[in-house]
């Protein structure tokens, strides 16, 4: 039976590792031809992905890696932008450098891919689905992560704009915020004490982390053509933790009102 994306093709920002290769997984599981843009070698190599190095920031390699999708498909149907870097320091700290390669690789970034997505969606008159990844950073404050909060928070504008630009030519602009994911980079940092897992887990409603997994079936819902009058929106996935805030939800429980004859 074909899948939901059979025939379509797929270029994912940063599907070497994490999120990103659970997004590429459930495209390929539906049909997907799905193209990889990463400056990084994968951390396993997946079947039905062909892995291109592009520096999401420079409009050059961006350019050369839709030429290579040009040429080898002479289609792009669904973009999602998920590459992204983290440095941590307090203002005060921070170095410019740190600063400019966050904004570069998750703003500009974004923007330079969906302007070659959109052109050819556009040339090609079929519509196309664009899904990027902001982050609950970018809804609350962490200290220390300036400018990827940031990037995230402009991610979530660029996508309001980029989607009233374009629903005309039926592409749809969403965006997905995830909260803290068990991905192989947060595993080491558990392991190594450099995240604090119980910090963090403690803030959840949920009690739990996400899995890669639950991050990639909305991103693949939202580029799917069940979300067909879905755009300018951004799907929180964090377990309940930014509607909590960052408390410990353990002190803010009350005991329930007494039920009367009891």
């Amino acid at each position: 039976m074909p899948g939901e994306f059979s025939g379509k093709v797929a270029a994912i920002t940063g599907a070497g590792r994490g999120i990103g290769d659970a997004i590429a997984a459930r495209l390929i599981e539906e049909g997907a031809k799905v193209f990889s843009f990463d400056l990084n070698d994968p951390d396993e190599a997946r079947a039905g992905v062909t892995y291109l190095k592009v520096d999401v920031a420079d409009p050059g390699s961006v350019e050369k890696a839709f030429g290579a999708i040009d040429r080898e498909t002479g289609q792009i149907d669904v973009l999602v932008n998920n590459a992204g870097v983290q440095r941590v320091a307090l203002a005060e700290n921070m170095r410019p450098e740190d600063w400019h390669l966050v904004l570069n690789t998750h703003l500009t970034g974004m923007h330079l891919c969906c302007a070659q997505a959109i052109r050819r969606m556009r040339a090609r008159g079929r519509g196309g689905a664009i899904v990027s990844i902001a982050s609950a950073a970018g809804i609350v404050g962490i200290p220390g992560r300036g400018p990827y909060s940031a990037a995230k928070a402009g991610i979530e504008g660029l996508t309001r704009v980029y989607a009233t630009e374009t629903a005309a030519a039926n592409i749809r602009v969403n965006a997905v915020a995830p909260g803290s994911t068990r991905t192989k980079l947060i595993e080491q940092g558990l392991k190594d004490g450099s995240i604090r897992g119980d910090w963090q887990i403690e803030r959840i409603p949920m009690g739990r982390l996400a899995e890669p997994w639950e991050i990639a079936d909305p991103v693949v819902y939202l580029a799917s053509d069940r979300a067909s009058y879905i755009t300018g929106q951004t799907l929180v996935v964090d377990g309940g933790w930014t509607v909590q805030g960052m408390v410990h939800i353990a002190d803010w429980l009350v005991p329930p009102p007494a039920v009367p004859g009891e």
